[in-house]
Parts: C-alpha cells; sequence; structure tokens
C-alpha cells in the first residue's frame, strides 16, 4: 500500500508574490514622490514665508497682598487679608481686566502710538512696523472716508514725500513737505521725519514701498480684548496675562500700561473710601466748632445779663457725670443715624459712590468695618462688570449673589446693633433723668450756666472724638498701597504662532500621503500590465505566449516572413508550439483573435499566427471580420478590396472569388472588402456562420481577426462559432480593467477555451525576459533573445 506523504499548505506572512507585487508597484511609481514630495515642500515653504508671525508677551501680578500698615485700621481692616483665607475668586478681576473700559483706557492712554499702523511691502509679503520707522504721522484730523483705509506712501527725497490713497474709486495723488500740514477735505496730517531718518540712506528709503493705515479707537479696543488672554493658576491669587500680537515691543507695552492703569484703580477705589470720610469728618468738625463758638457767645451773654462773675458748685461731682453722660448719649445717637442711613443704603440698592461717609465712624474696627469694605469693593467691581456683561452673566450672578449675602449680614448686624445703642441710650437716658431732677433743686442760675457748660463739655468731647478719628483716617492713608504687585514684568515669550516647522513637516507629510494616494490609485485601477507574473496574479487564465516591445509594430508587414530569426520571429513560433501543446487531445483548427480596444496588436498577432502556422505546413486562412476597420489587407500590402466577404454575405460574389492566395506558402486569406453600412448585422448572418464552417473544411487551420471587444459585441458572438479565443492583451495599455471585463465575459457567456497572449513587453538586458513560464497545461517555454535585421530594441 503506497504512502501519501502530505504537503505542508502553510504558507509564510510573506511571500515571494508579495514581494514581487512590492517591487513591481516601486519599480512603475518611483518617480511620483520625487516629483509630487519637493513641489509640495516647496508650496509649504513658500506659504509658510508668506505667513506673519504673531508674537506673545506676558506679565503676572499677585492680587490683595499684606504689604499694608495697620490690618484693623478703618480702611485696611480687610478680613480678606487674614492669614488664614489666603485663596479667593478672582473670576470678578478677570473680567474687569477684559473689559470694554479697562481697553478703553489703555487704547486712550497709547492713541499717539496706536492710532497709525505702519507697514512695508514687500515682493511676497507685506510687514507690520512698529518701531525704528523713518517717519512719524501727526493725525488732526482725518474723515470717516480714509479711516481704516490703506495708504500707500514714498519717501521721494530728503524733504518731500507722496502719497496714494482711494476716493470714490479713483486713486488720488498728494505730494507734500516733511514737516509741514497737509491739509485736504478728508484729512488734516503732520508727516514728519523721526529720529531713525538716516539722510546718507535717501537712495535705500527711495526703493522701499511703504504704507500706512488710520485706525479706529473701536478697532484697537476690541483687538486688544480678543487677543488677550488672562488665567488665574489654580489656588493662586496669581493673575496670568498674555497678549498677541504681530508686533512684540507693542505686545509688552499694551501689558505695561494695562498693568499700571488696574493697579491706579484698584489704589483710587481705597483713596475715594478714604477721602470721603475726611471730608465728612471735616464737615462735622466745622459744624462743632461752629456749636461751640455759640455757645461760649451764650456763656458770655447769660453772665453779662444775670451779672454773674464766678459761681461755687456745690455738686461739681454731679455736673461731670451730667456731662458725661450727655456725651455718651450723642455719641450714641452719632452712632444709630450712622446705622440707619447704612440700612437705608442698604434696603435702598443705592450706587456704590453714594456710601454714606459717617457709616465709618460707628465703631473703630471690627466686623460692620470688615463688612462694609468687602460691600464697597463688591459694589465697585459690580458696577465695572456691568459695563462689559449682561446680567445673565455667570460672573454677575455670582457677584449679586454674594452681594446679596454681605448686605444680609450687615442688616442683622445693624438690626442687632441698634438694640444694643437704643439699650445703652435708655440707659444713660435713665441717668441724665436722675441726675436733672436732682439738679432742679440748684438756683436757676446756676441750672442755666451748668446747662450750658454740659453743653459745650458735650461738644468738646464729640469734636476730640472726630479728631482722633481724621488723625486715624490720615494715617490709615499714608499706609494704603497697591493690593496689586508685579510679579513678572511684561516680557516678550517670541512666537507664537504659526508653528512654522510643524507646518514645513505637514506639507511634505501632505505631499508623501498624496504621492501614495497616486500611487495606490494607479495600481489599483491604472497599473499597466507590464510583466507575466503581474498577469498570472492577476488571473488564472492561461497565458499561451508572449511578444516582445518592436517600434512601428503597427506599420511592418508579416515579422515572422521578413525576419525569421528575429526574437519576435522566435516568439511567434513558441506562440505556434505552446498553442499546439494547449490543444492536445482536442480538435481545435479555428481561432478567433480579438482584444479589448483598438491598438493592441490584434490583427498584427492574427497575421503572424496565420503566417507561422502556414509555414508550419498547415493549409491557413485568415478571415478578416473586423468589417468596421479592416486592416489586414495593409499587412499583405494592399490596396482595399473590391470582393471580399461583405460582397459574399450580400450575395455579389461567390466562395471562390472569396478565397485569395497570399504570396505565403499554405496561407489563404478572405479579405473583408467595402466596408458595409451594417457590419455587426453581416456577422450575426446565418450566412456568415456557413462561410466559418465551409472554411473549416477547407482549411487546417482558421484564424479570424475580429473587432475590438470592448467596443463591439461581434467578437463574442463570433467566439461560438471557433474551437479556442485568443485574447491579445497590450503591455502598454492593458490594466487590471481588461481582465475584470473579460473575466465578466467568460462567466456570463459560458465561453471555454480562451487564451491570452501579453504583447508589446519590455524586454530586460542581458538577461531573458522569462526564462520560462507555465500554464493550465503544465508546459513551459524559453527563447533566445536578439533582434533579426529591421527589428531594434528599444
Amino acid at each position: 500500500m503506497a504512502t501519501v506523504t502530505k504537503k505542508n499548505t502553510r504558507q509564510a506572512i510573506v511571500s515571494q508574490k508579495d514581494i514581487n507585487l512590492v517591487l513591481r508597484i516601486i519599480k512603475s511609481n518611483w518617480w511620483i514622490p520625487l516629483i509630487i514630495v519637493p513641489i509640495f515642500y516647496a508650496i509649504g515653504n513658500f506659504y509658510v514665508y508668506r505667513l506673519t508671525d504673531i508674537y506673545q508677551a506676558s506679565t503676572e501680578f499677585l492680587l490683595k497682598n499684606n504689604d499694608v500698615f495697620d490690618e484693623k485700621s478703618v480702611l485696611t481692616g480687610d478680613n480678606f487679608y487674614s492669614a488664614g483665607n489666603t485663596y479667593i475668586d478672582n473670576t470678578n478681576q478677570i473680567r474687569i481686566i477684559k473689559s470694554y473700559d479697562m481697553a478703553g483706557k489703555i487704547v486712550d492712554k497709547l492713541w499717539q502710538k496706536l492710532q497709525v499702523s505702519y507697514y512695508i511691502v514687500g515682493k511676497v509679503r507685506t510687514t507690520e512696523i512698529f518701531n525704528e520707522i523713518p517717519f512719524t504721522i501727526d493725525v488732526y484730523a482725518a474723515s470717516s472716508n480714509i479711516s481704516e483705509q490703506i495708504i500707500d506712501f514714498k519717501i521721494i527725497n530728503n524733504n518731500q514725500y507722496q502719497l496714494e490713497y482711494s476716493k470714490d474709486g479713483a486713486i488720488v495723488t498728494k505730494t507734500g513737505n516733511f514737516g509741514d500740514d497737509l491739509i485736504d477735505t478728508d484729512f488734516n496730517f503732520n508727516i514728519k521725519l523721526s529720529k531713525f531718518f538716516i539722510p546718507n540712506n535717501i537712495s535705500s528709503y527711495k526703493v522701499i514701498f511703504y504704507q500706512f493705515k488710520l485706525n479706529s479707537k473701536e478697532e484697537i479696543i476690541q483687538k486688544i480684548r480678543s487677543d488677550l488672554i488672562v488665567e488665574n493658576p489654580e489656588f493662586t491669587n496669581i493673575l496670568s496675562l498674555k497678549l498677541t500680537d504681530v508686533i512684540p515691543e507693542r505686545a509688552v507695552l499694551i501689558l505695561d500700561t494695562l498693568c499700571n492703569i488696574y493697579s491706579e484703580i484698584k489704589l483710587k477705589s481705597r483713596f475715594d473710601i478714604n477721602d470721603r470720610t475726611i471730608e465728612y469728618i471735616d464737615k462735622q468738625s466745622n459744624e462743632l466748632l461752629f456749636s461751640l463758638k455759640s455757645i461760649q457767645d451764650t456763656m458770655s451773654n447769660y453772665k453779662q445779663k444775670k451779672s454773674i462773675i464766678n459761681l461755687e458748685w456745690q455738686q461739681s461731682d454731679f455736673l461731670s457725670k451730667i456731662g458725661l453722660y450727655d456725651g455718651q448719649r450723642s455719641q450714641f445717637q452719632l452712632q444709630l443715624n450712622g446705622l440707619n442711613d447704612l440700612e437705608k443704603y442698604i434696603i435702598e440698592d443705592k450706587d456704590p459712590v453714594f456710601l454714606p461717609p459717617n457709616a465709618y465712624i460707628i465703631e473703630k474696627s471690627g466686623f460692620l468695618n470688615q463688612a462694609i469694605n468687602e460691600l464697597y469693593t463688591k459694589q465697585l467691581e459690580l458696577n465695572r462688570l456691568l459695563g462689559s456683561a449682561k446680567d445673565d452673566n455667570p460672573s454677575v450672578k455670582d457677584l449679586k449673589s454674594s452681594l446679596k449675602r454681605v448686605k444680609q449680614d450687615l442688616l442683622l448686624y445693624i438690626n442687632n446693633t441698634r438694640k444694643a445703642v437704643k439699650q445703652q441710650t435708655d440707659n444713660v437716658n435713665a441717668e441724665i433723668v436722675k441726675y436733672i431732677s436732682q439738679a432742679k433743686q440748684i438756683p436757676s442760675e446756676q441750672q442755666d450756666v451748668i446747662n450750658i457748660q454740659r453743653r459745650t463739655a458735650v461738644n468738646e468731647k464729640l469734636y476730640e472724638y472726630l479728631l482722633e478719628k481724621k488723625a486715624s483716617t490720615k494715617i490709615a492713608k499714608a499706609s494704603i498701597v497697591s493690593d496689586v504687585k508685579i510679579v513678572e514684568k511684561p516680557r516678550s515669550l517670541g512666537v507664537s504662532t504659526p508653528d512654522k516647522p510643524k507646518l514645513k513637516k505637514q506639507f511634505l507629510s501632505t505631499g508623501i500621503l498624496f504621492s501614495l494616494l497616486i500611487i495606490f490609485t494607479r495600481s489599483l485601477f491604472y497599473q499597466k500590465i507590464k510583466t507575466v507574473d503581474h498577469l498570472k496574479d492577476l488571473t488564472d487564465l492561461p497565458l499561451i505566449g508572449v511578444l516582445p516591445y518592436i517600434k512601428n509594430a503597427d506599420n511592418e508587414s508579416i515579422v515572422v516572413d521578413q525576419s525569421p530569426n528575429s526574437v519576435i520571429a522566435e516568439s511567434f513560433r513558441n506562440f505556434r508550439t505552446n498553442l499546439q501543446y494547449a490543444n492536445v487531445g482536442l480538435n481545435n483548427k479555428s481561432f478567433i483573435v480579438t482584444s479589448f480596444m483598438p491598438g493592441e496588436g490584434k490583427t498584427f498577432t492574427s497575421v503572424n499566427l496565420a503566417t507561422v502556422l502556414a509555414k508550419s505546413g498547415k493549409k491557413t486562412v485568415i478571415l478578416e471580420l473586423d468589417l468596421h476597420k479592416p486592416r489586414v489587407y495593409k499587412r499583405f500590402g494592399l490596396a482595399p478590396q473590391l470582393t471580399g466577404i461583405t460582397t459574399y454575405i450580400n450575395g455579389d460574389s461567390s466562395y471562390e472569388d472569396l478565397v485569395s492566395k497570399t504570396h505565403i506558402p499554405n496561407l489563404y486569406c478572405m479579405y473583408s472588402g467595402p466596408v458595409p453600412p451594417n457590419p455587426s448585422e453581416l456577422v450575426l448572418s446565418e450566412k456568415m456562420k456557413k462561410l466559418i464552417s465551409k472554411a473549416k473544411e477547407d482549411f487546417d487551420f482558421v484564424v479570424i481577426d475580429t473587432p475590438p471587444a470592448g467596443l463591439l459585441s461581434d467578437s463574442v458572438y463570433l467566439i461560438e462559432q471557433v474551437d479556442s479565443s485568443i485574447f491579445v492583451l497590450n503591455a502598454n495599455s492593458s490594466t487590471k480593467k481588461v481582465i475584470t471585463f473579460l473575466e465578466s465575459i467568460i462567466e456570463d457567456n459560458n465561453i471555454q477555451n480562451v487564451l491570452l497572449i501579453l504583447n508589446g513587453v519590455e524586454l530586460s538586458k542581458n538577461k531573458y525576459y522569462y526564462s520560462g513560464y507555465g500554464y493550465s497545461y503544465g508546459y513551459g517555454y524559453g527563447y533566445g533573445y536578439g533582434y533579426g535585421k529591421g527589428y531594434k530594441k528599444t
């Protein structure tokens, strides 16, 4: 019993077929990336060169630092400064910094430098300049027609300049002298040479093309707001500000100005509180001085009227107590008035600039002062925030919610404090009533003097209290410093965008990807079938022959007859041999030769195949059935034949007239004859079938030249009339699409015995194009190389 050995069917991950495919793709498309990638790289470099560099400047400052004189003073007693409360929400401060008003203050302060933008126009790009400008422009007046318009500017000489601008669709040219006013209906300029102008370089200035533009405040304000980024690092009171601009120096200047203005605003709000408090104290002090003077005049007049020179008081202790309690009552009343005014202010929701000044003399320190400072600060922030945000803004809502809590706490504290002060006032009143009842026993003159002196003592104590508050307020004012501390001065961080190296890499990558896409598309849809291996990868149909490429094949006559020792002649002889082996066991004697499109070599193949069959001693006939465009007669050097297949089908000639002997032994030809108006109908006729059957009977081999199968269906119909079909592929034009078309025809029409010919194959130097190949019958063959006379390798 024979032992059957199983073959190892396991395949390698990468087969020789895969390697051949990759090598074939590389060989066919290597030139694509060499062209596409440098083009994309050049485009990327040009694009990047034209881009304007955007620079970024940054600064950082600390909010709410503790550099104060006295944390418990009337103005600096802010509970936010306590060591245990080092982090606050700075969202409101960020909104203030990015507000429209803040940007407007910056533009107002820098207007002279920001009003005019200067440019230098190059061959490829236009560059904005900010410093080292050879001329400056003072704008006294400008109409809306010329604002935001680019104005061309040229330096003519050391004294003159010329500018051009568009007005009502026309170009207006003006010439002026440096230093003189240039007045027109649209503007009033004064253009002067700057300190950067070098008279000896006038020739260089004359060839430079300058431009300038008058900016509007609104545009600059909106640009600053859009380019400004304010960040609050987590768990810190530091604000980080970043500003982008095409001019790094301008970005640094704007940030520096912003820091100064913001610091001044923060200081001003605290100085305003202090100044209003001092103003109120001065007002109250003046009123007390006037009251004291009035009391002294009353005492003097009373003594003169009553002729009182001196009184000895029996109850000096009584008088001092009366004065002490009366003074306390006045202070309590002053506190009550302050509490009432503050309560009224909170309930009526007054504007923060109308905060009652007497609120700051209710108590020297403690919760009330801290809460009032917090209330005032938050109201100022809300007022500023509403200048650039709407009521539904989350920051506004949060700030209003915070204000509401502060007000509720203040109202509760005011109510409790007022009850306590009223209770103290009632106690003092009770003491005063007690002592007054005792004073009734004092003579009326003494009572009058006591009353006057008591009033004097009360006003003196109140005056001393106000002087004390004024002194402490001035001390607090001297200790006020900005709660904005610069951590990092404004500085340029360099180019922010664009990332030019990254853009260049992207263009380079795009070029590579585009090249790969082209290669993939070409390989998938348009790659020519150049080699036998490629053809075998695409189809299992048997390959019966390979014909090398020769120049002007269409203009040649019959190659195998004229140059029998050439490579192409040897290829046809191999073709004949393979055809015989392919038909072993079959009685195949009739063949049609067709192709997908014209120009692929089907007529060339038909004539030469018939010739080599005839030269083998077999009686062979060629049927020229490409009735649309017959060309076989040209191969035999003949003119169009007046008698042929078409005249035979129409009954104008006999079969004997149709068969023509050629100059090649054993080779006959049935020419097409005149081109009819209905070629396809003649091919489909019953008489055509009989003609082909008659040819099979009379000849050993019948070779039929047909129209291209990709254009006409004639050849598909004729396939049914022959034993085998030979489909000619051309290495210079055939693609995978042709194989798909052919296999589709075979499947749809159940066609058998289809053979392939690969025509126009380039031969490699110093080696055989193929060392041998097989088809389904297992036959392999090879041939030598070297061209015969008249055929040169290309």
